[in-house]
């Protein structure tokens, strides 16, 4: 008769041993999964509630240093949304000329190569993924061992390269999962940065000229007279308005009364200076904010702009009284002429209307 062999004491306190063992090995592996997941929800969160796009390169840059240990890597992004090529906003390892002379056309190979590898592409120099992107080669040469697209509702805007970890052993299937959903979390926060950017923008612009518009120019005004108090600086104010503008309007028609309006703008932005702050005020005025300049600095910017204006070769200005167009201009400055923004304002304006009032095709400081 067979009988049952019992398993021997220490046998079984092994077995309990190592059993143990492998849930204590998985209990740790669970833990670490799970810190890593809390990080990377916290990453998301740091990397969503930022506007400023260099902040959130940096936040990006500064996790995946230490989540991967990778030794070099170039972000390319387009400069608008229009741009045909992506250049580098970011490098590291790699020498500042090289990173100048790197720029990647939106319609290149590698895209359609990143999308048959669910974005994010683990280079391996294979023939068959190089022989479709002269990029990818240049890459390889470089060094390069993963790359992602930046993309977010099927808008591409840029790529991420990525080098050889600082001790040359292969990304891990963690690391490259690590990389892969930083690099989406970066897509995100940059498509509504941008987003949030273009909105503030059309916020604060002339829908027509593309100059700021009036919002933008009475709290930009309040603030440079505030900093002009602080430094003891002078600043002056331009008032302009474009004379007989309704003639022209009611000549020609809206439409080229706008592009007479377009084209003036630019004249103005060319003027300027690129401190100076230049608005649509209203209708047919305009108006200059010159920092740290005084009432005959002032003067003389009105009166070279004046004869810009007035020599400019506008498309139908004959239909002009004087078979030109020409601008009125009032100035005004701080501390000299007014103390507040509002009086400031009012000063520039009476100037101005004085100017019209001579004859218009003038410019006028202010005087009590």
């Amino acid at each position: 008769m067979n009988s049952v062999r019992k398993p021997k004491f220490t046998e079984t306190l092994n077995n309990d041993n190592g059993q143990i063992r492998n849930l204590s090995a998985l209990n740790k592996l669970l833990r670490k999964r799970v810190y890593r997941l809390h990080n990377l929800v916290e990453i998301s969160f740091k990397l969503n509630s930022a506007m400023d796009e260099p902040e959130i390169i940096n936040t990006y840059l500064l996790n995946l240093f230490g989540l991967i240990s990778t030794r070099s890597i170039l972000i390319f992004t387009a400069k608008t949304p229009y741009s045909k090529n992506f250049t580098p906003v970011y490098f590291q390892g790699v020498s500042k000329k090289k990173a100048q002379n790197l720029t990647i056309e939106n319609a290149d190979p590698i895209f359609k190569i990143l999308q048959l590898h669910n974005n994010c592409l683990v280079i391996d120099k294979q023939q068959h993924l190089l022989e479709n992107s002269e990029y990818l080669k240049s890459v390889v040469e470089q060094e390069g061992q993963l790359l992602a697209p930046l993309i977010h509702r099927d808008q591409r805007f840029g790529l991420v390269i990525v080098g050889n970890k600082h001790n040359r052993s292969p990304y891990s299937a963690s690391e490259i999962e690590i990389f892969s959903l930083l690099t989406n979390f970066l897509s995100v926060a940059l498509s509504n940065a941008r987003m949030y950017k273009e909105m503030e923008r059309i916020s604060l612009t002339d829908p027509l000229t593309g100059l700021f518009n009036r919002r933008y120019f009475e709290n930009y005004l309040h603030t440079e007279i505030a900093r002009a108090r602080r430094f003891d600086h002078p600043l002056s104010l331009v008032m302009l308005d474009v004379d007989n503008f309704k003639n022209y309007n009611d000549q020609l028609g809206h439409l080229n009364g706008d592009r007479l309006l377009k084209k003036l703008a630019k004249i103005m932005n060319n003027t300027a200076r690129s401190t100076d702050v230049i608005s649509r005020y209203g209708g047919e005025e305009f108006c200059v904010i010159l920092p740290e300049i005084s009432p005959e600095g002032a003067y003389q910017f009105s009166e070279r702009l004046r004869d810009i204006v007035f020599s400019h070769p506008f498309e139908q200005r004959e239909v002009q009284p004087n078979g030109h167009i020409s601008v009125s201009l009032g100035t005004a400055t701080y501390p000299m002429d007014a103390q507040m923004t509002r009086e400031l304002v009012e000063k520039a304006d009476i100037a101005m209307y004085r100017a019209k009032k001579s004859g218009k095709n003038r410019a006028e400081k202010f005087s009590k």
